[in-house]
Formats: C-alpha cells, sequence, structure tokens
C-alpha cells in the first residue's frame, strides 16, 4: 500500500472532481486509525466536499464526524454557519458539533439572539452548565 501522504493527495483529487465513491474508496483503504487522523491532513476544499456530501459518502461514522466536526472547527462562528450546524447535528448528531458549540459558548462567539435556537437543539448537562455561565456573565441570569 502506498504511504498515506500519497493517499490523501489522491482523496483530495477524487474529491476536486466530486467522485465521491473514489474518496470513499481511499478513505477505507487505511487502516481506521489513520482514518481517525486525516482530518488534519486533508485541504480545506475536500473537508468542505466531504462535508456538504456526507451521505453520498460511506465511511465509519467516527471517521466522518471527525472530519465534519473539524471543518465545522475551520469557520467562523455566524448564523449560517450555526443553521448548517444545527442542520447536520439534528441528522446525525456528532458529539463533535456539539462540542464546537460548547466552545463557541465558553469563548463568547455566541449572541443573544442565537439562545432559543441553541436550547431547542442542545440538552447535554454540559451544554446546561456552559449557557448557564454565559447567560451570568453577559447578566442575563
Amino acid at each position: 500500500m502506498s504511504n498515506i501522504s500519497s493517499i490523501i493527495k489522491m482523496i483530495d483529487m477524487a474529491a476536486t472532481q466530486k467522485n465521491y465513491k473514489e474518496v470513499e474508496n481511499l478513505i477505507s483503504v487505511l487502516d481506521i486509525s489513520d482514518q481517525h487522523g486525516i482530518h488534519s491532513l486533508l485541504k480545506e476544499t475536500t473537508i468542505k466536499v466531504i462535508t456538504e456530501n456526507k451521505d453520498k459518502i460511506n465511511i465509519a461514522y467516527s471517521v466522518k464526524e471527525h472530519i465534519i466536526g473539524f471543518h465545522f472547527y475551520k469557520l467562523s462562528w455566524s448564523d449560517d454557519m450555526l443553521d448548517q450546524l444545527i442542520k447536520i447535528y439534528k441528522e446525525e448528531r456528532y458529539l463533535a458539533l456539539e462540542s464546537r458549540v460548547i466552545s463557541a459558548i465558553k469563548s463568547d462567539e455566541i449572541i443573544v439572539s442565537q439562545l432559543n435556537k441553541l436550547e431547542s437543539i442542545f440538552s447535554s448537562k454540559e451544554f446546561i452548565k456552559q449557557i448557564e455561565s454565559w447567560k451570568k456573565r453577559n447578566c442575563l441570569a
């Protein structure tokens, strides 16, 4: 088998060509531990293609979660980004996406107008704890 860097280049090329089956096949030839680390090696455009076409690419659930979670950590926090994140979270329940939300709360990226949306979707103990702390910091509690 080729080394991982040549496979990564082939994955990037296949994603550019929107050859989802090839992306899937190339990721699948890697050991699962390597699959879990590819999100940090792929081009941002490849990460975006995989995220936007997640239903067309059949790879391990946890690998897809790593890639999609990484995608949302790379994006700036905004209403549009939050809407995309929520859409995928509702479909997949990826913990990495909830983690991105909690990170946004901790770093004060969220805004008051996003509270209802966030509270209607997320309900873990950590989310509730962090949102309550955020409300206190922002004099809303």
